[in-house]
């Protein structure tokens, strides 16, 4: 905890040297995310997959922002510095040293984890969804029978669809990395970096969608009226009691209905600044496998197959579990610490809205609905722009055990460190 307020002061320092490039890479995200939706709308017209192609572009803005501030702190941050100037452990496909685009999915999983969190995923699907379906249905046609194809052109699945999605994505992003590691071309790895995003996206989609499922499939039950109607009635019967009663039972599942932006988002929120500045840390070595007489009945090359991809993928997924690992050891009452500054942070866009009301005062509703994108935008933008300043200072943090002792304690200037980077640029 004496660490604490030096993490904060190292967040303003780098705050207040990145600020501009900070709002400027904000912005740019933020352009992507609107262009990307409003592309995929006038694709879907012409071919549903080709769309949901794009969509998925719309969260990968705001998430290659977070990533390019991140990365543009490195020479600013001491424990940082050491590590970027270490080798990374060679990747077993591409048989050369890890780099980010390698381990994407384990940035994919905890920023999309924040972004259905915020909402933003449930927002970009419906003004899809809403913008697409519209079209579909005021198609212009001169003759009288009009086939309308919503689904199709809505690219909507079952899970069983997702699923194979999932499998064939992992096979996809193993054939890509083997054919590298043949020709040597580095740009297959960003092909395989938008295979992730992809089926990560429909993963989260669907994900999404069970969980609103359920919640209304649990308030449909009869036993949840049951216990709604028994609340009810005890709480008719405590008289002078009843509102002080009644109000501490709705702030109590208030609160836990909110434990995903009190937890779940700023945990997350760290897990993937871990995954981009931390990601040279080498992890566990996998175990050695047993010989098993039933694994030497299969085909030998059926068996290089299949133990080529289950590495792969626990690669991929190495340096997720490494960054929870890094939270772990990093005790309680940090982590709380860090929970309660993200959990400001995140209330910016809210601040905005209410300060942009009282500037501006009542207006209409249309007008509003044309100026509210741009309000959003401004609140995301300064909630990113903060975000990326406490997210470094945090990770550097959080690397100093797991970097060791390094040959001068003296901390780096931030602007030292910003000279650092711009040289090696």
């Amino acid at each position: 905890m004496r660490d604490i307020p030096a993490v904060l002061v190292s967040a303003w320092r780098i705050l207040r040297t990145y600020w501009a490039p900070f709002v400027a890479i904000a912005c740019l995200g933020l352009a992507l995310r609107s262009g990307a939706l409003w592309l995929a709308v006038v694709v879907s017209d012409h071919n549903a997959f080709v769309a949901q192609l794009i969509l998925v572009l719309a969260p990968l803005g705001f998430l290659l922002a977070m990533i390019a501030m991140l990365w543009m702190t490195r020479g600013a941050l001491p424990n940082v510095a050491e590590l970027s100037r270490r080798e990374a452990r060679q990747a077993p496909t591409e048989k050369r040293q890890m780099r980010l685009v390698d381990v994407a999915v384990s940035v994919l999983v905890p920023f999309l984890a924040v972004y259905v969190s915020y909402g933003l995923l449930k927002e970009d699907l419906l003004r899809f969804t809403n913008e697409a379906a519209y079209a579909e249905f005021n198609q212009f046609s001169l003759s009288e029978d009009i086939d309308y194809d919503f689904a199709g052109r809505l690219a909507i699945y079952d899970w069983q669809v997702v699923l194979a999605i999932v499998a064939i994505a992992w096979v996809l992003r193993y054939a890509l990395g083997r054919f590298e590691s043949v020709t040597r071309f580095l740009w297959l790895a960003f092909v395989g970096a938008l295979v992730e995003v992809y089926y990560t996206s429909q993963v989260a989609q669907k994900v999404a969608n069970i969980r609103e499922a359920g919640v209304t499939w649990v308030e449909d039950r009869q036993a949840s009226r049951l216990v709604l109607d028994q609340y009810d009635q005890v709480v008719a019967t405590l008289g002078p009691l009843a509102n002080p009663v009644d109000t501490a039972t709705t702030w109590l599942f208030g609160l836990l209905g909110a434990v995903d932006a009190v937890v779940i988002v700023p945990l997350a929120w760290i897990t993937v600044g871990a995954v981009v500045l931390g990601h040279k840390l080498s992890g566990p070595e996998a175990p050695a496998a047993q010989p098993n007489p039933r694994w030497e009945r299969i085909p030998a090359p059926v068996r290089r197959f299949g133990g080529g991809l289950v590495a792969d993928v626990r690669e991929r997924w190495s340096a997720f579990w490494n960054g929870l690992r890094m939270m772990a050891t990093a005790g309680l009452l940090p982590m709380l610490t860090f929970c309660l500054a993200f959990l400001l942070v995140l209330r910016i866009p809210w601040l905005v809205a209410q300060l942009l009301r009282l500037v501006i005062g009542p207006v209409e509703t249309k007008t509003w609905l044309a100026f509210s994108p741009l309000e959003k935008s401004v609140g995301l933008a300064v909630t990113m722009v903060l975000a990326a300043a406490l997210l470094a200072a945090a990770i550097d943090w959080l690397l100093g055990p797991r970097i060791g002792p390094r040959p001068s304690d003296s901390p780096v200037p931030v602007e030292a460190g910003a000279r650092e980077v711009s040289a090696e640029a």
